[in-house]
């Protein structure tokens, strides 16, 4: 990586945002946001500094071109959960899902149980 445009895609990506993302942000059109992405143009200092702005860097590391932001580095930054952490969240929402349905049909058939005592006692 030696250019700005290609520092700014790789943060934008970690980020987890589009370039229409970051163009709509710092109020510039989507192709020309992708031309500096690609370093067919030059961006200028005051979207350098809306670029760092949206992607929640300091402006000098879009300059650090021998830093490799680590997935984990920007997680912790800005909060993102990786794909094994949804794979995570997933796998417990269902096994919570399958004990609440399992107790859903417990005290369903326990309420039949009790209904159908309470309706015998009656009869009697």
């Amino acid at each position: 990586m030696n250019t700005v445009g290609e520092k700014i895609r790789q943060l934008r990506l970690l980020a987890g945002l589009s370039q229409e993302n970051i163009a709509d942000e710092i109020g510039m059109s989507h192709g020309n946001f992708g031309k500096i992405e690609r370093g067919e143009i030059d961006i200028n200092t005051q979207h350098l500094f809306a670029v760092a702005k949206a992607l929640k860097v300091d402006v000098v590391d879009l300059f650090d071109f021998n830093k490799s932001n680590s997935s984990r580095d920007v997680k912790n930054k800005f909060g993102f959960a990786t794909k094994a952490d949804i794979e995570k969240l997933t796998e417990s929402l269902n096994s919570l899902s399958k004990a609440i349905e399992s107790i859903r049909v417990q005290v369903h058939t326990s309420n039949k149980k009790i209904s159908t005592t309470k309706s015998n006692s009656k009869k009697k």
